[in-house]
């Protein structure tokens, strides 16, 4: 990975591009891997903690965490931030740069960042086409002050990965994984109802087998009574 001298940049940063190799994303393990040099490159290039590449879903109401160093949890965790909701919602809804000098004095929607121990953060946003927004912030552990030379040097790398996006269709890829993704939830949540019901149906058997249990037992023993009385009156 190099500067190179490339003109196809916005006019602010023309002349400057940051070059991942020679060959097209073609495939989606090349673009994951030319994402992972990215990110990498510039966690190391801005002292960050963190770096996190967050994309559109299909439903373009929430995004989605598709490449981060720092905060693998939300992968794991498949979280998805609302447009408009916590740090990179905003980002998206406004269009806007942000730059926090406190993460703990804002209102976030993912648990992560808070158990993560982030404190600063600046973010920007990817208009990737008209209809889909990504969002790429950097954050660090301990307080640190983002200035505007960040964003801008933020807003070249968000330039490459619109282009990289673009060469290698991830957003659909990122859509259908999700939409995949979605699908599973929504079969989980049928079988969790199911086996709801069918315990519910089992709990009330089981009661019905205990009353019919303690009938026949107080039965028994009232019988067993009559039986002793009948017996000692004949004794007498």
């Amino acid at each position: 990975m190099f500067w190179g001298n490339h003109t196809g940049q916005p006019m602010p940063y023309r002349g400057w591009n940051v070059v991942v190799g020679e060959r097209r994303n073609n495939t989606k393990t090349q673009f994951a891997a030319s994402i992972k040099r990215l990110l990498k490159w510039l966690q190391e290039y801005t002292s960050v903690d963190t770096v996190t590449l967050l994309l559109p879903v299909s439903d373009q109401q929430h995004l989605a965490v598709y490449a981060t160093l720092g905060l693998e949890e939300e992968i794991r965790q498949q979280i998805r931030i609302p447009i408009g909701q916590g740090i990179a919602g905003r980002i998206a809804e406004n269009m806007l740069p942000m730059i926090i000098d406190d993460v703990s004095a804002v209102e976030v929607y993912s648990p992560i960042l808070r158990q993560k121990g982030l404190r600063s953060l600046v973010g920007i946003p990817i208009p990737i086409n008209e209809q889909s927004i990504g969002v790429l912030h950097v954050g660090t552990f301990d307080s640190h002050y983002f200035n505007e030379r960040d964003v801008q040097q933020l807003q070249l790398i968000a330039h490459r990965l619109k282009l990289m996006i673009g060469d290698a269709d991830v957003l659909q890829i990122e859509c259908d994984r999700h939409h995949n993704v979605g699908k599973l939830i929504s079969y989980i949540n049928i079988i969790h109802r199911e086996f709801l019901l069918n315990l519910s149906a089992l709990r009330k058997q089981i009661l019905k087998l205990k009353n019919v249990v303690k009938t026949f037992y107080n039965s028994s023993i009232q019988r067993y009574i009559y039986v002793f009385s009948f017996m000692r009156s004949q004794v007498d």
